[in-house]
């Protein structure tokens, strides 16, 4: 009896290391700011999902790199070797659902579905698989993630994940699986009827030649969507009818009839409630090669792979494939786009510009947005982006354009108000940075932080140069150059963000800086501020005798944190009909609100008063109205 308690702990160990590593990506995040975990960097379904994608598309989907499709492709070759060994040793669902079924075997409340009603019951995987295969490929979106149990929990159920759908599989996976024997795993899990369909070696490559042969060979027109169909629908056929494997994986359980006891032990423990005490061979659809009956038979050599007494071969063969997977993907890199519109030659003869660091490459859509918009620069033939790096690579013609031209036409120049200036100050500095690795939007976000953190520094640009030129205005006699170029080199960015802080790497390094001549407030308010400017209630009509010139002090006009708020108090002011125009104006003491009103209609007492209300009545694009809270007083 103390032989039948032995237990799995290749497999074991496996599991825990799972666990923990998404315990790490859970807990991490806490510790480190800047850290942001990725549940899907190496979810072989969400390769395989990205590979479709890429052959059918020729575009990968959003997010996917090439480690997600290694890892996929690793999946298909052990269950073409060995068995579905993601599903039992790597798989967090598949864990959890049968430590799930466990309980409920314990408390004698899980049952095994057996008969016409588990063949029928298995079709429901394919079709969740048609479905997810389908929407994902026609969107370049891992249309996985609007259900997918782990992702929606691990995640904190994000943007992507569709409610309705996330509850529904959570509900099938964690009380289905605790009343009935691995329900998500046998009837529900889409990756599971993908690694059937591969599992079906001749029946796979045999639809894929033909669909090959149709389409390349003679040239046919027949869209992708018959292939998934074909597959699907075989994958269907093949495991309802025969519930077996067939020539492929080649690694099986095999029991010795003459040294077996028939005690079933093997039966007890096996997760798929498969019967192995009856057969010589296990060729169930539904075995993962666990091994836990070879662990836990009781009489030596009575259970083997394959004939051979090596139980530590699955756990072995899992940790190589994940290893050779991770080793192709270090080598080589699939663009999360590839697009060509120069012709054969062109691209012969083309020359190559890279450019890494470009944070707003980080999906499949914004690949897209990048190369339309590089497709507008004469003498650009081609886009490839990497989502991996957040790189680029442009083919273009070199007689038409430069890597300098397409380095211009890249950039993106950043204009930002961060501090509103004191209505005391003399005169806004102004200092131009030359700064190194600095390049992309997102970059003049981080920089934003930081100088927001510097009491004095008011505004900045960005112009493209090589590094880029950025233009700080800021108060010199609150910051000065050298503290300001210590600011943009700190390596670390820290901020909060609701009610969270956050952290950020930086790698900014000041190349040069130049004192150009200073602003005085009104030439400094003119150049990085909107003008504000509108007329209304019949300001034609009226003549400068009947109408009067309220001016008023208006700083907070500069405040950038409410940039939007003075087009609100505008539209506030319009209810009176007195009032017929509004305008901000620019001076050497701060902003001025100017109001054009006719006297015989309001008062200036009436308008203030109107100025000061604590809620602004404002009229909105689509008709309806609004109140806000009124932020000025006057």
């Amino acid at each position: 009896m103390a032989k039948a308690k032995k237990r799995n702990y290749y497999r074991i160990a496996l599991q825990w290391i799972i666990l923990g590593l998404l315990l790490y990506m859970v807990i991490r995040p806490f510790v480190d700011k800047s850290y942001i975990a990725d549940f899907e960097a190496y979810c072989p379904f969400g390769g395989l999902q990205a590979l479709s994608s890429y052959l059918a598309s020729n575009s990968l989907a959003c997010s996917m790199t090439t480690t997600q499709i290694a890892m996929g492709l690793a999946l298909l070759a052990g269950v073409f070797l060995f068995s579905k060994l993601f599903c039992s040793y790597i798989c967090p669902i598949g864990t959890f659902t049968e430590w799930l079924g466990w309980q409920g075997k314990r408390f004698k409340m899980n049952f095994v579905i057996t008969g016409i009603a588990d063949r029928l019951l298995r079709v429901l995987k394919y079709a969740i698989l048609f479905i997810t295969f389908y929407f994902t490929i026609s969107s370049s979106e891992l249309f996985c993630k609007t259900f997918d149990p782990y992702y929606a929990l691990f995640s904190g159920f994000s943007s992507d994940v569709v409610m309705g759908y996330a509850v529904m599989a959570l509900l099938l996976a964690i009380p289905g699986s605790f009343f009935v024997r691995q329900f998500w795993c046998k009837y529900i899990c889409p990756l599971s009827a993908a690694s059937n369909i591969f599992s079906f070696g001749f029946v796979f490559l045999g639809i894929a030649a033909v669909y090959a042969l149709l389409t390349v060979g003679f040239g046919l027109s027949i869209g992708w969507i018959w292939l998934l169909g074909a597959l699907c629908l075989a994958g269907v056929i093949v495991e309802t009818t025969r519930l077996k494997f067939g020539i492929f994986p080649i690694v099986r359980v095999t029991r010795k009839a003459d040294t077996c006891t028939s005690c079933r032990i093997c039966d007890k423990v096996c997760p798929m409630a498969i019967k192995i005490s009856d057969i010589p061979k296990v060729q169930h659809i539904d075995c993962h090669l666990c091994g836990d009956c070879v662990t836990k038979c009781p009489e030596p050599e009575t259970l083997q792979f394959s004939k051979r007494k090596i139980n530590w071969l699955p756990a072995a063969a899992t940790v190589a494939l994940i290893a050779l997977g991770l080793a192709f993907a270090s080598v080589t890199d699939i663009p999360t786009i590839s697009l060509k519109w120069g012709t054969s030659e062109q691209m012969r003869e083309a020359g190559i510009y890279q450019q890494s660091g470009l944070k707003s490459v980080k999906c499949f859509g914004s690949s897209m947005s990048f190369a339309n918009h590089m497709k507008e620069l004469p003498g650009v033939l081609g886009v490839e982006a990497f989502v991996s790096d957040n790189s680029v690579k442009i083919y273009y013609d070199q007689a038409t354009t430069s890597e300098t031209v397409i380095k211009e036409f890249m950039f993106t120049p950043v204009s930002r108000v961060i501090a509103a200036p004191a209505q005391t100050i003399g005169k806004v500095a102004v200092a131009e940075f030359a700064v190194d690795k600095f390049f992309d939007p997102s970059d003049a976000g981080l920089l934003s932080i930081k100088l927001s953190q510097k009491p004095g520094i008011l505004a900045f640009e960005t112009m493209f140069g090589e590094p880029v030129h950025t233009l700080i205005y800021f108060d010199s006699t609150l910051v000065s150059t050298g503290e300001i170029s210590k600011i943009i080199e700190e390596k670390k960015v820290k901020w909060e963000s609701g009610g969270e802080q956050r952290e950020a790497s930086a790698g900014f390094k000041v190349a040069s800086v130049v004192s150009n001549e200073g602003l005085n407030l009104k030439n400094y308010l003119e150049k990085m501020y909107e003008p504000v400017s509108m007329t209304f209630n019949g300001f034609d009509k009226y003549n400068a005798a009947q109408t009067d010139n309220l001016l008023i002090p208006f700083a907070k006009a500069a405040d950038p944190s409410i940039p939007d708020m003075p087009w609100y108090l505008l539209s506030h002011i319009s209810n009176n009909r007195g009032v017929i125009k509004f305008e901000i104006n620019p001076s050497d003491s701060g902003f001025m609100l100017s109001l054009i009103y006719v006297s015989e209609i309001t008062s200036k007492d009436e308008i203030i008063n109107q100025l000061n209300e604590p809620q602004l009545k404002v009229h909105l694009s689509d008709g309806t109205e609004q109140n806000l809270e009124n932020p000025y007083r006057f």
